[in-house]
Formats: C-alpha cells, sequence, structure tokens
C-alpha cells in the first residue's frame, strides 16, 4: 500500500532575490504557453506543447524538468478552467512546481538546494521543527511547491511510502458519540483495555454561539462591516482549530495504540448520518460540530502510515442489543444497560465496542465467541453494580 503525504514548511533562502527572480520567470513563462494555447479548439497533448515550447524555454535558462513542468502545469490549468467554463486565467501568484531531479532534500540539516534559473543553486533553509523531519527518514520526496505569498516563502515536498499491514492479533473498536470517544481492545475474546476519550465540542459549541450571537445583534451590518466579519471569523478560526487539533492528536493516539497491541480497528460506517439527521435544532446544531468523519480520515490515515489494518463495520443495533444472547437492551441512567433476559449489566459505549466486534468476526474476521468474552482478567467484568463499573471501565484522558 503505497502512503502520500505533503510536508508544508516556510524556509529562508540565502539569497532572496534569485529566488524571486525564478519564480516571476517561471509565472511569466507559464502565463505565455496558457496564452498561446488557450484560443484552440483542443487543448494540446504533453507531445505537442513538448514541440512547441520545450526549445523556448531552454533559451530562457530553465532547466529540461524546469520546462516540463511549465507546459505540464498550463495544460492542467487550461483543462481546469474549460471545464468550469471559465474565462482566460490570469496569474498573479508567484510559484513553481519544481520536479525530483531539480533539487536536492537534506533531512539531516534541514535544507533544501533548488535549481533555478540557468543552473544556479538556491540554498533554502527549512524552519520546521526537527521531529517534523525525522518522521519522512527512509521516505521518498517527489515533486516540490515553492510559493511566495508577499512576505515569506513556503515549500510543500510530497513524500511517498510503501507500507506492509501485518497480520492482526487482536481488535480495537471505537464507539464514536457526541461527549466522548470510547475504545476497547479485544484479544483473544478478552477485553484486554478500555479508554475513554472526552471530545472538545462543548468548547467549539461557544464560538458557535459567540457567531451567532453577533450575527444576531448585527443583523443587516455584519455582512459589510469588516470589523465584525473579522470577529466571525477570529471564532470560526479557533472553532475549526479546537476540533482539527483533537482530531490530529487523538488518531495518534489511537494508531499508537493499535500498532502496540498489534490490533485492527474497526470503526462505524457512519455513511449518510448528516442525511439522515433529525428535524431537532439542537441535535442538529451539535451533528454541524461533530466533526466524525474527519477523526475517522485521520485515523485512517495514522493507521496506514503504521502499517495497521482498519475495517468499517455496519453500527446498527450495535449499542441496543445484548453481546451475549442478542435480547433488546434496557437504558438507564449513567449510560448504564441490562439485559432482561440474561442479567447482563454493562456500560453503553463499551457494549457497542464489543458488539461492534462480533459484526466484524460474522462477516469474515476472526470469530469470537460472546462466550469468550466473559473471561477478562477480573471474572464477570461487565457484571459489576452501577457506581464500580462506572470506577473501574471508565479512563477520561484530556487531549485539549
Amino acid at each position: 500500500m503505497r502512503v502520500v503525504e505533503t510536508l508544508k514548511a516556510r524556509v529562508s533562502p540565502e539569497s532572496g532575490d534569485d529566488l524571486l527572480e525564478f519564480l516571476r520567470a517561471f509565472r511569466n513563462w507559464l502565463q505565455f504557453v496558457i496564452d498561446q494555447i488557450w484560443d484552440e479548439p483542443r487543448v494540446p497533448s504533453l507531445k505537442i506543447l513538448h514541440q512547441r515550447f520545450y526549445d523556448v524555454l531552454r533559451q530562457a535558462g530553465f532547466r529540461a524538468h524546469h520546462a516540463k513542468q511549465i507546459y505540464k502545469v498550463a495544460q492542467a490549468i487550461v483543462k481546469a478552467t474549460r471545464s468550469r467554463n471559465g474565462g482566460k486565467p490570469v496569474l498573479r501568484k508567484l510559484f513553481a512546481r519544481i520536479d525530483r531531479y531539480d533539487y536536492r532534500l537534506d533531512l539531516e540539516k534541514g535544507v533544501v538546494i533548488v535549481k533555478g534559473l540557468n543552473g544556479k543553486d538556491i540554498k533554502l533553509k527549512m524552519l520546521v521543527p526537527r521531529k517534523r523531519l525525522e518522521k519522512f527518514r527512509g521516505w521518498y520526496n517527489y515533486e516540490l511547491v515553492i510559493k511566495y505569498d508577499g512576505e515569506k516563502f513556503w515549500v510543500c515536498i510530497e513524500f511517498r511510502n510503501e507500507v506492509k499491514f501485518y497480520r492482526p492479533r487482536s481488535y480495537l473498536a471505537i464507539d464514536l458519540n457526541f461527549d466522548n470517544v470510547t475504545l476497547t481492545i479485544i484479544k483473544n475474546g478478552r477485553v484486554v483495555k478500555i479508554k475513554r476519550f472526552p471530545t472538545p465540542l462543548r468548547k467549539a459549541l461557544v464560538h458557535r454561539i459567540w457567531i451567532e450571537r453577533i450575527m444576531r445583534r448585527y443583523s443587516k451590518r455584519w455582512r459589510y462591516v469588516k470589523g465584525i466579519r473579522n470577529a466571525i471569523r477570529k471564532h470560526g478560526r479557533r472553532m475549526r482549530n479546537i476540533l482539527d487539533d483533537w482530531c490530529h492528536k487523538l488518531a495518534n493516539r489511537i494508531a499508537d495504540l493499535a500498532k502496540r497491541y498489534r490490533a485492527k480497528i474497526l470503526l462505524e460506517d457512519l455513511n449518510k448520518l448528516r442525511e439522515h439527521g433529525t428535524s431537532s435544532s439542537s441535535f442538529n446544531k451539535k451533528l454541524s460540530l461533530w466533526c466524525y468523519r474527519r477523526l475517522q480520515n485521520y485515523i485512517v490515515y495514522e493507521a496506514m502510515e503504521r502499517g495497521v489494518p482498519v475495517s468499517f463495520v455496519d453500527p446498527r443495533g450495535t449499542s441496543s442489543r445484548c453481546p451475549f444472547c442478542g435480547s433488546k437492551l434496557v437504558a438507564s441512567p449513567n449510560r448504564v444497560v441490562k439485559c432482561i433476559n440474561c442479567g447482563f449489566i454493562g456500560d453503553r459505549d463499551i457494549v457497542a465496542c464489543i458488539n461492534l466486534v462480533l459484526k466484524h468476526s460474522r462477516c469474515g474476521g476472526a470469530w469470537v465467541t460472546p462466550e469468550r468474552l466473559r473471561g477478562d482478567v477480573d471474572p464477570n467484568p461487565m457484571r459489576r453494580n452501577k457506581n464500580e463499573g462506572m470506577k473501574i471501565i471508565s479512563t477520561y484522558i484530556s487531549l485539549c
């Protein structure tokens, strides 16, 4: 399995004038190629573009792969603009796409040496933590993009790595809720670890409420007054940063935990959850902030980087069915569920994780019988009284 990731870093060039000269030349010649092929009925192929522009670009001081990238990017821009029925593109931002043969990367020193006009070396120092660079040791680097935003220079380097998934020895099931994320590790039919992580939805909801207050207070002016719009954007950025930071940290922890136990991660298949939402305004407001899809995507990607296998399981009925007899569970206070048929008592979220494992095993995974789940380190792990069970099986870890 191939994993692709992009490293974005701010850089400090030794010679900013040389780099700016190269970026301006790249943009101007890219605009020249776009102007030449825009009025043609069909977008020329790369072979035709090479025949028409290669010699011209080489005479302008570009290397062979620089020239290839210029008409390759020009072709992509023209195709994308025509597909949206847009007008002729006019390039304003300074950027350059560079092939892997036209730069050298030294992760040990955090330095990128780029070939500029007429083969001149341009040294760029990456201003990123060393720990961030150590992650890509042993990966293959490909294309590089240099950008200039008017004040700072940035590079985006594409890395690729081939990952081999291990054969799992246990399961790590994850139950997603508005207020918490519960995970349970089951090995050889035994519950060996339970963790519960609180979500920051309430913290993000505060900024959402502030945005609504500002829009109600200035119901007519907030669209036109710059200061009011900036205040709304500020709260929106904070809300997004809170959720994104939490998703990244939690996904890293879950992937590391799965690798430590050589577990297969089981996620709930929550496809089309938003389309099936209720008409309740309070529920829909929570649902709009519930970044379940983002968290699942981060978990899948972090797991892929570590070679951890992942599967999605239909969550229907997992928190309302008894894992031992299959009867309907009765809800009690404090997220406790009871089975009238067999007397089973347990936490609603942990029951959902156990049922995810059972569903996966019945759909092709290694079979885990409900009877084997009773044999925990503690006898009858799910059959304690309400208060004792909550103290033992609930572990809260703050990530914020």
